[in-house]
This record gives structure tokens, C-alpha cells and sequence, in this order.
């Protein structure tokens, strides 16, 4: 894997993940050459294999779903399925404009 990209430094810091369905994925000799080759990739972020499929998080700046495909097809291998999703979350919903609490009127103190 490549060194993971300083998202800080972008205003799109948004990562997305792909989950791959593989042909023969169980194979051992296999994983090993589909996440070399998908590893190979600028942009690529982590990969791990998980319930039979290849999941992918990368920048979608400087990569995307098709590449990672064509990646994984240059091993001959098959994909079956594969489905991209965001990975991090929305940005947070605007926040209120400052408020003033009103003042607290008709208070009883005990001056005891």
C-alpha cells in the first residue's frame, strides 16, 4: 500500500470504500495477488478481505471503482458484484445561531 494521503490538506476530505465480490476469493494464493495488485494503486488506503469480498477504502481523487476492477481483472480474476458507498460521515447539520437565554423573572430565594 501506498503512503495514505494527507486528506487534511484537501477540502474534499471525503473517503470511500468499495465492497468487491471475487470470483475464487477464498484461495489463499489468490488474495494474495488480487491485494497486491489493488495495493499497487495510488489512492488505495487499506484492503481487507472479509466474508468473501474485497473491501477497498480509497480517495476518490485519485482513484475510483473501475481501476480497482481493472486491477483485480489483470490477475484473471472474476468479479461477481461490487458496490461503492461513502466512508465517512456528513458533514454535521448547521448549528443554531447564538441565543440569548431570556432572563429568569419571579425567582423565590430563601435569604435565610
Amino acid at each position: 500500500m501506498r503512503e495514505k494521503p494527507d486528506q487534511a490538506d484537501s477540502p474534499l476530505s471525503e473517503t470511500m470504500a468499495a465492497r468487491i465480490e471475487i470470483k475464487d476469493i477464498g484461495d489463499p494464493s489468490r488474495q494474495k495477488e488480487i491485494t497486491d495488485a489493488v495495493e499497487a494503486l495510488e489512492g488505495v488506503i487499506e484492503i481487507k478481505i472479509a466474508k468473501g469480498a474485497l473491501h477497498v477504502s480509497y480517495d476518490p481523487l485519485t482513484t475510483n471503482q473501475k481501476k480497482i476492477e481493472e486491477a483485480i481483472r489483470s490477475t484473471g480474476s472474476t468479479v461477481k458484484a461490487a458496490a461503492t458507498d461513502r466512508e465517512t460521515p456528513h458533514p454535521d447539520p448547521p448549528r443554531q445561531a447564538n441565543v440569548k437565554q431570556a432572563p429568569v423573572e419571579n425567582v423565590q430565594r430563601d435569604d435565610s
